[in-house]
């Protein structure tokens, strides 16, 4: 007895052949279009995080900020740098240790 999905089912898209069966080749597939798409995202965010921690750096460099402000926010600043950077640290060792393992 073949298994079927239901009627309507969202499952009903991971049948990339038509043949009325989801393989498990087409599983995989599905499974590593997601992962796919998941790297997209993380790549994306981190220009978006990177290209904002350049531009924050840059902008406390303008002469229309006066000093006394700037060192009034520096534990501020000095978080908002630390906030920013720390994924970027956490994928790296992660990237690391999994270049190890291999």
């Amino acid at each position: 007895m073949q298994k079927k999905l239901q009627e309507g089912s969202t499952k009903n898209a991971l049948d990339l052949d038509g043949d009325g069966i989801v393989s498990d080749l087409e599983l995989a597939a599905t499974e590593a279009l997601d992962k796919h798409q998941k790297s997209d995202a993380q790549r994306r965010m981190a220009w978006v995080s990177m290209i904002s921690m350049i531009a924050f750096t840059a902008a406390v460099f303008l002469p229309i900020f006066p000093d006394a402000r700037i060192k009034a926010l520096s534990d501020l600043i000095d978080q908002i740098s630390i906030c920013i950077a720390l994924p970027f640290a956490t994928a790296s060792s992660t990237a690391a240790d999994a270049t190890a393992k291999s």
